[in-house]
Protein backbone atom coordinates (compact mmCIF):
# COMPACT_ATOMS: atom_id res chain seq x y z
CA UNK A 1 0.00 0.00 0.00
CA UNK A 2 3.02 2.31 0.41
CA UNK A 3 4.06 2.34 -2.39
CA UNK A 4 0.44 2.50 -4.40
CA UNK A 5 0.29 6.10 -1.99
CA UNK A 6 3.74 7.06 -3.99
CA UNK A 7 2.26 6.61 -8.01
CA UNK A 8 1.25 9.68 -9.64
CA UNK A 9 -1.61 8.51 -10.96
CA UNK A 10 -5.69 9.48 -11.01
CA UNK A 11 -5.88 7.66 -7.83
CA UNK A 12 -3.55 9.75 -5.91
CA UNK A 13 -4.66 13.59 -6.97
CA UNK A 14 -7.01 13.99 -4.93
CA UNK A 15 -9.96 14.32 -7.33
CA UNK A 16 -13.21 15.08 -6.15
CA UNK A 17 -15.42 11.23 -5.79
CA UNK A 18 -18.79 13.47 -5.51
CA UNK A 19 -21.12 11.28 -7.78
CA UNK A 20 -23.28 13.61 -9.36
CA UNK A 21 -19.34 15.21 -10.61
CA UNK A 22 -18.34 11.75 -11.61
CA UNK A 23 -21.41 10.83 -13.97
CA UNK A 24 -21.36 14.48 -15.52
CA UNK A 25 -17.54 14.17 -16.54
CA UNK A 26 -18.26 10.68 -17.32
CA UNK A 27 -20.72 12.14 -20.35
CA UNK A 28 -18.64 14.99 -21.21
CA UNK A 29 -15.45 12.31 -22.05
CA UNK A 30 -17.88 10.39 -23.47
CA UNK A 31 -19.17 13.20 -26.06
CA UNK A 32 -15.72 13.99 -27.30
CA UNK A 33 -16.07 10.60 -29.32
CA UNK A 34 -11.92 10.28 -29.78
CA UNK A 35 -10.16 8.90 -32.70
CA UNK A 36 -7.33 7.68 -33.21
CA UNK A 37 -5.75 11.33 -34.18
CA UNK A 38 -7.13 12.94 -31.16
CA UNK A 39 -3.51 12.98 -29.20
CA UNK A 40 -5.39 12.81 -25.71
CA UNK A 41 -7.71 9.60 -26.64
CA UNK A 42 -5.65 7.75 -23.98
CA UNK A 43 -6.21 10.25 -21.72
CA UNK A 44 -9.68 9.63 -22.28
CA UNK A 45 -9.56 6.50 -21.53
CA UNK A 46 -7.73 6.42 -18.34
CA UNK A 47 -9.85 8.80 -16.89
CA UNK A 48 -13.14 6.82 -17.98
CA UNK A 49 -11.63 4.03 -15.99
CA UNK A 50 -10.92 6.04 -13.20
CA UNK A 51 -14.47 7.45 -12.95
CA UNK A 52 -15.61 3.57 -13.27
CA UNK A 53 -14.26 2.58 -10.57
CA UNK A 54 -15.91 5.77 -8.20
CA UNK A 55 -18.94 4.91 -9.56
CA UNK A 56 -18.15 0.85 -8.60
CA UNK A 57 -18.13 -0.24 -12.17
CA UNK A 58 -14.44 -2.36 -11.60
CA UNK A 59 -15.08 -4.29 -14.62
CA UNK A 60 -15.79 -1.66 -16.89
CA UNK A 61 -13.30 0.39 -15.42
CA UNK A 62 -10.85 -2.54 -16.63
CA UNK A 63 -11.71 -2.44 -20.17
CA UNK A 64 -10.69 1.55 -20.21
CA UNK A 65 -7.85 1.03 -18.51
CA UNK A 66 -6.87 -1.69 -21.22
CA UNK A 67 -7.96 0.64 -24.28
CA UNK A 68 -5.76 3.55 -22.43
CA UNK A 69 -2.88 0.81 -22.70
CA UNK A 70 -3.22 0.26 -26.26
CA UNK A 71 -3.19 3.97 -27.17
CA UNK A 72 -0.34 5.13 -25.36
CA UNK A 73 3.48 4.69 -25.60
CA UNK A 74 6.69 5.14 -23.82
CA UNK A 75 6.53 7.48 -20.97
CA UNK A 76 2.79 7.66 -21.38
CA UNK A 77 2.61 4.13 -20.24
CA UNK A 78 3.58 5.16 -16.73
CA UNK A 79 0.32 6.64 -15.47
CA UNK A 80 -2.12 4.14 -17.11
CA UNK A 81 0.22 1.47 -15.48
CA UNK A 82 0.12 3.00 -12.14
CA UNK A 83 -3.91 3.08 -12.07
CA UNK A 84 -3.92 -0.78 -12.97
CA UNK A 85 -1.85 -1.33 -10.19
CA UNK A 86 -4.51 0.96 -7.91
CA UNK A 87 -7.21 -1.07 -9.96
CA UNK A 88 -5.78 -5.05 -8.97
CA UNK A 89 -5.06 -3.78 -5.51
CA UNK A 90 -8.79 -2.67 -4.79
CA UNK A 91 -10.17 -5.90 -7.00
CA UNK A 92 -8.15 -8.16 -3.96
CA UNK A 93 -5.41 -9.26 -6.89
CA UNK A 94 -1.97 -8.31 -5.23
CA UNK A 95 -0.14 -10.15 -7.33
CA UNK A 96 -1.23 -8.61 -10.72
CA UNK A 97 -0.91 -5.30 -8.82
CA UNK A 98 2.56 -5.93 -8.39
CA UNK A 99 3.05 -6.55 -11.47
CA UNK A 100 2.24 -3.03 -12.70
CA UNK A 101 3.69 -1.66 -9.64
CA UNK A 102 6.89 -3.26 -10.91
CA UNK A 103 6.00 -1.94 -14.41
CA UNK A 104 5.94 1.71 -13.21
CA UNK A 105 9.71 1.45 -12.16
CA UNK A 106 11.01 0.35 -15.15
CA UNK A 107 9.19 3.34 -16.62
CA UNK A 108 10.07 6.10 -14.58
CA UNK A 109 13.35 7.07 -14.34
CA UNK A 110 13.70 10.78 -13.14
CA UNK A 111 17.05 10.52 -12.74
CA UNK A 112 17.39 10.71 -16.24
CA UNK A 113 16.38 14.45 -16.25
CA UNK A 114 19.25 16.61 -15.94
CA UNK A 115 17.78 19.75 -15.12
CA UNK A 116 15.82 22.25 -13.12
CA UNK A 117 13.48 24.17 -14.94
CA UNK A 118 12.78 27.43 -15.01
CA UNK A 119 9.00 27.29 -13.60
CA UNK A 120 10.45 25.17 -10.78
CA UNK A 121 12.49 27.46 -9.70
CA UNK A 122 10.24 30.42 -9.01
CA UNK A 123 7.46 28.01 -7.80
CA UNK A 124 9.04 25.22 -5.20
CA UNK A 125 6.56 22.06 -5.56
CA UNK A 126 5.56 19.37 -3.25
CA UNK A 127 8.81 16.95 -2.96
CA UNK A 128 6.63 14.13 -4.33
CA UNK A 129 6.38 15.86 -7.98
CA UNK A 130 10.30 17.33 -7.91
CA UNK A 131 10.83 14.87 -10.57
CA UNK A 132 8.25 13.62 -12.59
CA UNK A 133 8.13 13.05 -16.38
CA UNK A 134 6.78 15.54 -18.59
CA UNK A 135 4.85 13.62 -20.15
CA UNK A 136 3.14 12.58 -16.34
CA UNK A 137 3.08 16.62 -15.49
CA UNK A 138 0.77 16.80 -18.51
CA UNK A 139 -1.84 14.00 -17.59
CA UNK A 140 -1.96 15.75 -14.44
CA UNK A 141 -2.79 18.95 -15.98
CA UNK A 142 -5.21 17.54 -18.34
CA UNK A 143 -7.37 15.60 -15.90
CA UNK A 144 -7.11 18.71 -13.23
CA UNK A 145 -8.70 20.81 -16.37
CA UNK A 146 -11.73 18.36 -16.16
CA UNK A 147 -12.05 19.29 -12.65
CA UNK A 148 -13.56 23.33 -12.02
CA UNK A 149 -11.65 24.86 -9.45
CA UNK A 150 -8.25 23.49 -10.00
CA UNK A 151 -7.83 25.06 -13.52
CA UNK A 152 -4.81 27.11 -12.58
CA UNK A 153 -3.36 24.31 -11.28
CA UNK A 154 -3.27 22.51 -14.27
CA UNK A 155 -1.80 25.63 -16.60
CA UNK A 156 0.93 25.23 -14.24
CA UNK A 157 1.83 21.92 -14.59
CA UNK A 158 1.20 22.31 -18.00
CA UNK A 159 4.20 25.57 -17.85
CA UNK A 160 6.43 22.57 -16.54
CA UNK A 161 5.92 20.12 -18.64
CA UNK A 162 6.24 22.69 -21.85
CA UNK A 163 9.87 23.74 -20.65
CA UNK A 164 10.71 20.63 -21.12
CA UNK A 165 8.81 19.52 -24.26
CA UNK A 166 8.28 22.63 -26.02
CA UNK A 167 7.08 21.42 -29.34
CA UNK A 168 3.96 19.70 -27.85
CA UNK A 169 1.28 21.45 -29.38
CA UNK A 170 -1.32 19.72 -27.74
CA UNK A 171 0.15 21.02 -24.40
CA UNK A 172 0.21 24.03 -25.65
CA UNK A 173 -3.25 24.44 -27.03
CA UNK A 174 -4.88 23.01 -23.74
CA UNK A 175 -3.20 25.36 -21.31
CA UNK A 176 -4.70 28.24 -23.52
CA UNK A 177 -8.16 26.82 -22.77
CA UNK A 178 -7.64 25.96 -19.14
CA UNK A 179 -5.91 29.24 -18.84
CA UNK A 180 -9.38 31.12 -20.49
CA UNK A 181 -11.68 28.33 -18.77
CA UNK A 182 -10.09 29.87 -15.26
CA UNK A 183 -10.91 33.51 -16.99
CA UNK A 184 -14.58 32.64 -18.39
CA UNK A 185 -16.45 35.13 -16.21
CA UNK A 186 -13.96 37.80 -16.73
CA UNK A 187 -16.61 40.22 -19.26
CA UNK A 188 -13.88 42.04 -20.82
CA UNK A 189 -11.90 38.99 -21.74
CA UNK A 190 -8.62 36.84 -20.07
CA UNK A 191 -5.80 39.67 -19.19
CA UNK A 192 -3.52 40.88 -22.15
CA UNK A 193 -0.61 38.04 -20.78
CA UNK A 194 -3.01 35.12 -21.15
CA UNK A 195 -3.92 36.75 -24.55
CA UNK A 196 -0.68 36.06 -25.53
CA UNK A 197 -0.30 32.36 -24.88
CA UNK A 198 -3.13 31.81 -26.39
CA UNK A 199 -2.12 33.44 -29.28
CA UNK A 200 0.54 31.61 -29.58
CA UNK A 201 -1.07 28.43 -29.17
CA UNK A 202 -3.84 29.10 -31.78
CA UNK A 203 -0.69 29.93 -34.16
CA UNK A 204 0.90 26.57 -33.32
CA UNK A 205 -2.16 24.42 -33.59
CA UNK A 206 -4.36 26.35 -36.52
CA UNK A 207 -6.49 22.76 -36.90
CA UNK A 208 -7.59 23.10 -33.37
CA UNK A 209 -11.04 24.52 -34.07
CA UNK A 210 -12.23 25.01 -30.06
CA UNK A 211 -9.46 26.90 -29.67
CA UNK A 212 -10.03 28.74 -32.45
CA UNK A 213 -13.01 29.86 -31.73
CA UNK A 214 -12.29 30.13 -28.28
CA UNK A 215 -9.32 32.55 -29.52
CA UNK A 216 -12.01 34.65 -31.58
CA UNK A 217 -14.30 35.28 -28.44
CA UNK A 218 -11.78 36.64 -26.38
CA UNK A 219 -10.90 39.14 -29.36
CA UNK A 220 -14.58 40.06 -29.35
CA UNK A 221 -14.41 40.08 -25.49
CA UNK A 222 -11.45 42.56 -25.32
CA UNK A 223 -13.66 45.02 -27.96
CA UNK A 224 -11.88 43.75 -31.50
CA UNK A 225 -13.57 44.01 -34.49
CA UNK A 226 -14.04 40.32 -35.98
CA UNK A 227 -15.03 40.18 -39.13
CA UNK A 228 -17.88 37.51 -39.49
CA UNK A 229 -15.87 35.68 -41.83
CA UNK A 230 -13.72 34.86 -39.32
CA UNK A 231 -15.85 32.86 -37.79
CA UNK A 232 -18.02 31.36 -41.17
CA UNK A 233 -14.81 30.10 -42.69
CA UNK A 234 -14.16 27.61 -39.37
CA UNK A 235 -18.14 26.42 -39.26
CA UNK A 236 -17.79 23.80 -42.39
CA UNK A 237 -14.78 22.31 -40.23
CA UNK A 238 -16.56 22.54 -37.07
CA UNK A 239 -20.01 20.67 -38.23
CA UNK A 240 -18.29 18.05 -40.00
CA UNK A 241 -17.17 16.83 -36.42
CA UNK A 242 -19.93 18.30 -34.82
CA UNK A 243 -20.58 14.88 -32.93
CA UNK A 244 -17.54 15.28 -30.79
CA UNK A 245 -17.51 18.19 -28.27
CA UNK A 246 -13.94 18.83 -29.46
CA UNK A 247 -15.09 20.10 -31.93
CA UNK A 248 -15.86 23.40 -31.06
CA UNK A 249 -19.28 23.53 -32.29
CA UNK A 250 -20.51 24.49 -28.46
CA UNK A 251 -18.16 27.18 -28.32
CA UNK A 252 -19.15 28.31 -31.72
CA UNK A 253 -22.54 28.60 -31.10
CA UNK A 254 -21.94 31.06 -27.64
CA UNK A 255 -20.34 33.16 -30.26
CA UNK A 256 -23.01 33.78 -32.16
CA UNK A 257 -25.07 34.56 -28.46
CA UNK A 258 -21.93 36.90 -27.55
CA UNK A 259 -21.58 38.71 -30.99
CA UNK A 260 -25.86 38.95 -31.24
CA UNK A 261 -26.25 37.00 -33.99
CA UNK A 262 -28.34 34.05 -32.38
CA UNK A 263 -30.53 33.24 -35.65
CA UNK A 264 -27.01 32.62 -37.39
CA UNK A 265 -26.37 29.94 -34.97
CA UNK A 266 -29.43 28.70 -35.14
CA UNK A 267 -29.04 28.07 -38.94
CA UNK A 268 -25.56 26.57 -38.22
CA UNK A 269 -27.36 24.04 -35.06
CA UNK A 270 -29.79 22.63 -38.31
CA UNK A 271 -27.19 21.78 -40.56
CA UNK A 272 -25.12 20.11 -37.13
CA UNK A 273 -28.61 18.09 -36.54
CA UNK A 274 -28.91 17.59 -40.18
CA UNK A 275 -25.08 16.45 -40.68
CA UNK A 276 -24.79 14.18 -37.51
CA UNK A 277 -29.09 13.20 -36.65
CA UNK A 278 -27.56 10.80 -33.85
CA UNK A 279 -25.66 12.80 -31.90
CA UNK A 280 -26.96 13.30 -28.45
CA UNK A 281 -24.06 16.25 -28.03
CA UNK A 282 -24.99 17.98 -31.09
CA UNK A 283 -29.02 17.99 -30.04
CA UNK A 284 -27.56 18.95 -26.39
CA UNK A 285 -25.59 22.10 -28.46
CA UNK A 286 -28.54 22.99 -30.40
CA UNK A 287 -30.91 22.86 -27.82
CA UNK A 288 -28.74 25.48 -26.10
CA UNK A 289 -28.64 27.52 -29.04
CA UNK A 290 -32.05 27.33 -29.12
CA UNK A 291 -32.91 28.37 -25.81
CA UNK A 292 -30.60 31.40 -26.18
CA UNK A 293 -33.04 32.26 -28.62
CA UNK A 294 -36.04 31.50 -26.27
CA UNK A 295 -34.65 33.19 -23.61
CA UNK A 296 -32.36 36.46 -24.57
CA UNK A 297 -34.41 37.96 -28.06
CA UNK A 298 -37.98 38.60 -27.12
CA UNK A 299 -39.71 38.83 -30.39
CA UNK A 300 -43.70 37.98 -29.44
CA UNK A 301 -45.59 35.58 -30.84
CA UNK A 302 -43.13 35.47 -34.17
CA UNK A 303 -40.85 32.97 -31.93
CA UNK A 304 -43.58 30.48 -31.27
CA UNK A 305 -42.10 27.70 -33.31
CA UNK A 306 -38.48 27.95 -31.53
CA UNK A 307 -40.41 27.33 -28.24
CA UNK A 308 -41.63 24.28 -29.59
CA UNK A 309 -38.56 23.43 -31.48
CA UNK A 310 -36.83 23.97 -28.06
CA UNK A 311 -38.50 22.26 -25.71
CA UNK A 312 -39.04 19.23 -28.26
CA UNK A 313 -34.81 19.25 -28.09
CA UNK A 314 -34.44 19.62 -24.50
CA UNK A 315 -37.21 17.30 -23.45
CA UNK A 316 -34.91 14.66 -25.84
CA UNK A 317 -31.58 15.90 -24.20
CA UNK A 318 -33.15 15.24 -21.11
CA UNK A 319 -33.98 12.01 -22.20
CA UNK A 320 -30.18 11.13 -23.82
CA UNK A 321 -28.58 12.15 -20.17
CA UNK A 322 -31.26 10.29 -18.06
CA UNK A 323 -27.68 10.44 -15.33
CA UNK A 324 -26.85 14.53 -15.55
CA UNK A 325 -30.02 16.67 -17.12
CA UNK A 326 -30.73 18.84 -13.48
CA UNK A 327 -29.45 21.79 -15.67
CA UNK A 328 -31.12 20.65 -18.71
CA UNK A 329 -34.51 20.43 -16.48
CA UNK A 330 -34.07 23.60 -15.12
CA UNK A 331 -33.50 25.41 -18.65
CA UNK A 332 -36.50 23.84 -19.68
CA UNK A 333 -38.52 25.15 -16.63
CA UNK A 334 -37.49 28.35 -18.00
CA UNK A 335 -38.49 28.22 -21.26
CA UNK A 336 -41.92 26.96 -20.33
CA UNK A 337 -42.01 30.27 -18.04
CA UNK A 338 -40.13 32.90 -19.49
CA UNK A 339 -41.66 32.30 -22.93
CA UNK A 340 -45.32 32.24 -21.15
CA UNK A 341 -45.47 28.66 -22.81
CA UNK A 342 -46.90 27.01 -19.82
CA UNK A 343 -46.55 28.38 -16.42
CA UNK A 344 -48.66 25.59 -15.70
CA UNK A 345 -46.01 22.52 -17.06
CA UNK A 346 -43.00 25.20 -15.11
CA UNK A 347 -45.03 24.77 -11.93
CA UNK A 348 -44.74 21.03 -12.20
CA UNK A 349 -41.61 20.61 -13.45
CA UNK A 350 -40.12 22.58 -10.57
CA UNK A 351 -42.48 20.93 -8.17
CA UNK A 352 -41.02 17.29 -9.30
CA UNK A 353 -37.06 19.02 -8.79
CA UNK A 354 -38.09 20.47 -5.08
CA UNK A 355 -38.97 16.66 -4.53
CA UNK A 356 -35.40 15.01 -5.14
CA UNK A 357 -33.08 14.16 -2.97
CA UNK A 358 -30.29 16.83 -4.70
CA UNK A 359 -26.36 17.56 -3.85
CA UNK A 360 -26.13 21.28 -2.17
CA UNK A 361 -24.70 22.91 -5.45
CA UNK A 362 -28.26 21.65 -7.65
CA UNK A 363 -30.05 22.70 -4.96
CA UNK A 364 -28.68 25.95 -4.68
CA UNK A 365 -29.06 26.54 -8.45
CA UNK A 366 -33.42 25.15 -8.15
CA UNK A 367 -33.79 27.56 -5.34
CA UNK A 368 -32.64 30.68 -6.73
CA UNK A 369 -34.24 29.90 -10.26
CA UNK A 370 -37.57 28.91 -8.44
CA UNK A 371 -37.48 32.34 -6.30
CA UNK A 372 -37.30 34.18 -9.64
CA UNK A 373 -39.59 32.13 -11.78
CA UNK A 374 -41.71 32.86 -8.25
CA UNK A 375 -41.68 36.94 -8.29
CA UNK A 376 -41.54 37.43 -12.44
CA UNK A 377 -44.16 34.47 -13.29
CA UNK A 378 -46.53 34.41 -10.15
CA UNK A 379 -45.87 37.44 -8.49
CA UNK A 380 -45.64 36.23 -5.30
CA UNK A 381 -43.05 37.82 -3.30
CA UNK A 382 -43.20 36.72 -0.09
CA UNK A 383 -42.57 32.76 -0.86
CA UNK A 384 -39.99 33.91 -3.81
CA UNK A 385 -37.85 35.47 -0.72
CA UNK A 386 -38.02 32.53 1.21
CA UNK A 387 -36.53 30.59 -1.51
CA UNK A 388 -33.88 33.64 -2.29
CA UNK A 389 -32.98 33.13 1.42
CA UNK A 390 -32.62 29.12 0.98
CA UNK A 391 -30.75 29.51 -1.60
CA UNK A 392 -28.34 32.11 0.60
CA UNK A 393 -28.33 29.83 3.21
CA UNK A 394 -26.30 26.71 1.41
CA UNK A 395 -22.74 27.41 1.28
CA UNK A 396 -21.38 27.03 -1.88
CA UNK A 397 -20.06 29.97 -3.65
CA UNK A 398 -21.58 30.78 -6.72
CA UNK A 399 -23.60 32.78 -9.40
CA UNK A 400 -26.62 31.72 -7.74
CA UNK A 401 -25.75 32.67 -4.23
CA UNK A 402 -24.54 35.91 -5.24
CA UNK A 403 -27.67 36.63 -6.86
CA UNK A 404 -29.89 35.53 -4.42
CA UNK A 405 -27.59 37.68 -1.72
CA UNK A 406 -28.29 40.86 -4.17
CA UNK A 407 -31.81 40.25 -4.31
CA UNK A 408 -32.77 39.97 -0.84
CA UNK A 409 -30.54 43.35 -0.16
CA UNK A 410 -32.75 45.36 -2.67
CA UNK A 411 -35.65 43.65 -0.39
CA UNK A 412 -34.07 44.94 2.37
CA UNK A 413 -34.18 48.51 0.96
CA UNK A 414 -37.79 48.63 -0.61
CA UNK A 415 -39.67 50.63 1.30
CA UNK A 416 -43.18 49.63 -0.08
CA UNK A 417 -42.64 46.37 0.83
CA UNK A 418 -44.00 44.67 4.21
CA UNK A 419 -42.10 45.92 7.05
CA UNK A 420 -42.09 42.53 8.50
CA UNK A 421 -40.86 40.87 5.41
CA UNK A 422 -37.97 43.18 5.45
CA UNK A 423 -37.32 42.96 9.02
CA UNK A 424 -36.73 38.97 8.47
CA UNK A 425 -34.23 39.38 5.19
CA UNK A 426 -32.48 41.81 7.10
CA UNK A 427 -31.77 39.22 10.30
CA UNK A 428 -31.29 36.80 7.56
CA UNK A 429 -28.62 38.55 5.92
CA UNK A 430 -27.15 39.47 9.38
CA UNK A 431 -26.70 36.05 10.20
CA UNK A 432 -25.41 34.96 6.95
CA UNK A 433 -22.08 34.77 6.27
CA UNK A 434 -20.07 36.16 3.23
CA UNK A 435 -17.89 32.75 1.62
Amino acid sequence: MLHLEALQCHFTWGLSSNHVTLLKLQNELLDICPDESNPWRGHIYNLLGFLQTRLGHADEALIYFSSASEALRGPELLVNYSDLAWLHYERGEPDRSKEYLDHTTERDHPSERHHTTETERDHPTDPSEELLLPEVLAEKAWTLMKFGPQKLEATELFERALEEQPERVEWRSSQAIALMSAHRHHLTGVPPEVLLKVQRAHEEDPGNMYLSVEYLSQRVKRGEQVEEEEVAALMPRIIESAHSSYSGLRLALSYYSLTDALDVGIVWAEEALEKHPDSRYVKCCAALCYKWRVLFKKDGASKRHLVEKCVALLKEVISLYPDSCFRKEIDLAKVYALSNHSLADAELLYSELLLRDLEPTSKQILYNSYAKFLYFQMNDLYTSTQYHMMAAEIPVDSNCRSNSIQTLQKIKTRRDYDPGLRAQVDDFLLRTPEI
